[in-house]
């Protein structure tokens, strides 16, 4: 009874359209050894990281999650 109850209990990690909160997209990554690093943060600024070093982005535009990443050779012009 007391598991029905708790489905029931809204979550602050899902939504019924099945957005995910940053929190469980952070966590995921974890499973995998990567870690979020927020583009906009103080962190991220600190890191000087070059955007065009990275191999994959995670974005969020509306409430949807969306991936970026590198296919193939890139060639700098």
């Amino acid at each position: 009874m007391e598991s029905i109850f708790h489905e029931k209990q809204p979550s602050g990690n899902m939504d019924d359209s099945g957005f995910f909160s940053i929190r469980v997209i952070s966590s995921a990554l974890g499973v995998w050894g990567l870690e979020l690093v927020l583009f906009n943060s103080r962190e991220y600024q600190q890191l000087r990281i070059d955007p065009i070093h990275e191999k994959a982005f995670i974005c969020n535009y509306k409430e949807h999650w969306f991936t970026v990443r590198k296919l193939g050779q890139q060639v700098r012009v």
